[in-house]
């Protein structure tokens, strides 16, 4: 998935979302107008005929991949044969820094946005398909329930009060069955996709990987064919090295870059230790690196790298992990 910059001379409607409003600032040429909307199905209907009063049929809307705020508006926009772009909030945070900005108001984000829009012109958004964003979103729901679990426990830990010992057991105990049920509907869902069925079977062959690190991968990654290789997945996920040398003074040490998908690297993180020792590939690999000197952090980093081009090469081949494949 690269971000390689194109021409682009029509108009560019640049998105500044918040949870109920978002600013809209479109640009034609020297002119630029600025609109407020509610950020809810009737504010995308008034954003459309704001847009078409302004003598545009088509144009390039561009926003930030901030929250979950976006999506909507962002669906909304390509159903509707719209170019729609969604990019890392940090290239807007360069952009800013390149034009001297001093102000930050939601306008401003806004009309940013668009002469961004209308000088990169970054490659366009693809909304995934109903089943995979569902299956995303309930992958989510389930870490945000784990995760609310674990602070529960923590407080069980320290807590004086009987009563309120007892208060947690019960929260925590509704928790366990409430994850219950959250998994029980990821898979019943997998199984209503065949498609979504055997691409985590073939994820399920590669060591290291179980059920639930497959299932947790196949939800966050886009359709894999949007990938021209194993290195554009690794930079989606954030897991590439970033060096730092400059010059004779500066020799920082290699580190992961970590621009891209955090949960993705969130699920590679505990599959990249068991590979240490269980994934024939990622072991010699990290026996290699050891002997090189690398810290246990970098070839940690390393692994996770290696099982995501393991992960891209069996959903993009369709065959099931060959350890003897060279």
């Amino acid at each position: 998935m690269t971000t390689t910059d194109q021409n682009n001379s029509g108009p560019a409607l640049g998105i500044d979302i918040a949870k109920k409003t978002f600013d809209a600032a479109l640009l034609q040429g020297a002119k630029l107008d600025v609109r407020s909307f509610d950020n809810n199905a009737k504010g995308f209907v008034k954003l459309s005929r704001w847009v078409g009063d302004q003598g545009v049929d088509q144009f390039h809307a561009c926003m930030e991949s901030t929250g979950v705020y976006w999506e909507p508006l962002a669906i909304h926009l390509h159903q509707a044969q719209q170019r729609v772009s969604v990019v890392n909030p940090l290239r807007i945070h360069g952009f800013a820094r390149t034009e001297l900005a001093r102000n930050k108001t939601d306008r401003e984000d806004a009309a940013r946005i668009a002469r961004f829009c209308h000088l990169h012109t970054p490659y366009p958004w693809q909304p995934l398909p109903e089943e995979r964003r569902k299956l995303r979103d309930l992958t989510r729901h389930l870490h945000a329930v784990k995760k609310a679990k674990r602070q529960h426990s923590n407080r069980l830990e320290g807590t004086p009060s009987r009563w309120l010992t007892q208060s947690l057991k019960r929260t925590i105990a509704h928790f366990d069955e409430e994850i219950e049920l959250i998994w029980k509907e990821i898979q019943a869902h997998i199984d209503r996709h065949p498609e979504l069925k055997r691409q985590r079977e073939l994820l399920e062959t590669i060591p290291a990987f179980g059920e639930l690190t497959a299932t947790l991968l196949l939800a966050e990654l886009p359709n894999i064919e949007r990938f021209a290789s194993a290195r554009q997945v690794a930079a989606f996920a954030g897991v590439t090295p970033k060096h730092r040398h400059s010059g004779s003074s500066v020799r920082g040490r290699t580190q992961m870059s970590k621009m891209g998908q955090a949960r993705i690297r969130c699920a590679l993180y505990m599959p990249a230790i068991v590979a240490r020792t269980r994934n024939p590939i990622a072991r010699a690999f990290a026996d290699r690196l050891a002997e090189r000197g690398k810290c246990k952090m970098v070839i940690i980093g390393a692994i996770m790298r290696k099982l995501l081009h393991m992960a891209y090469g069996v959903l993009k081949s369709g065959k099931p992990f060959d350890p003897q494949y060279v």
